[in-house]
């Protein structure tokens, strides 16, 4: 009884002991490294503890999207416009975590940082800036707590990379990533799209893993 007390009170990452946050697994065992490691944010019972990359550097936790990446979108069915990907009737894409809505709040309440990337892998398709149009074409993304980032205003992503710009009919891709002081922007649950539908045309979501400081 006495040495599982001890194992209760400076758990190790695994997954009948799991730590709260990584931050707390790296102070209690230093001498662990980067890696994955099951972690439970509720503290309420190991069996709902969820498996994280943990990273030492920054004592990040740090949680996968499911799936990482989308199906191939053409999107030729829908009106013209703009259009949520949860709510286009041909993409039918939504994003999912490995980690349940409960966790995942707990998560956000013990950091006071976030971060995440999405990639836009593009043919023929305008992510942020076009060939012609500027701006007008620029995907936007939602946050976990309903705000849209988009490429102007008061809520923006930083364009880490545009190589959609050139509307190529050869895949390239766009990085766009969110760095916040307030967790409960993240992660990211839904992207905006409006440039589809024409020929040759398609896209690919891929979702980075969110990591909370």
């Amino acid at each position: 009884m006495k040495d599982s007390f001890a194992e209760f009170q400076q758990p190790d990452g695994d997954k009948t002991t799991p730590a709260k946050t990584c931050r707390d697994l790296f102070v209690a065992h230093p001498e662990k490294e980067s890696g994955e490691y099951w972690i439970d944010p509720n503290g309420a019972d190991p069996r709902d503890s969820i498996l994280v990359h943990c990273d030492k550097e920054t004592k990040s936790t740090c949680i996968n999207s499911k799936p990482e990446l989308s199906a191939e979108l053409s999107m030729k069915q829908e009106a013209s416009g703009s259009v949520w990907l949860s709510e286009s009737r041909s993409a039918s894409h939504s994003i999912n975590y490995k980690a349940d809505t409960n966790q995942m709040s707990f998560m956000q309440l013990l950091s006071a940082r976030a971060v995440q990337s999405l990639t836009f892998h593009c043919k023929n398709t305008i992510a942020y800036k076009g060939p012609r149009d500027g701006q007008k074409k620029a995907i936007a993304l939602m946050s976990w707590n309903d705000l849209e980032i988009k490429n102007k205003g008061k809520f923006q992503y930083e364009v880490v990379k545009d190589e959609c710009a050139d509307k190529s009919s050869d895949w390239a891709s766009s990085i766009f990533k969110i760095d916040t002081d307030k967790p409960t922007r993240l992660p990211l649950v839904d992207v905006r799209v409006a440039d589809f539908g024409g020929k040759d045309q398609a896209f690919k979501i891929e979702v980075g893993e969110v990591c909370f400081s």
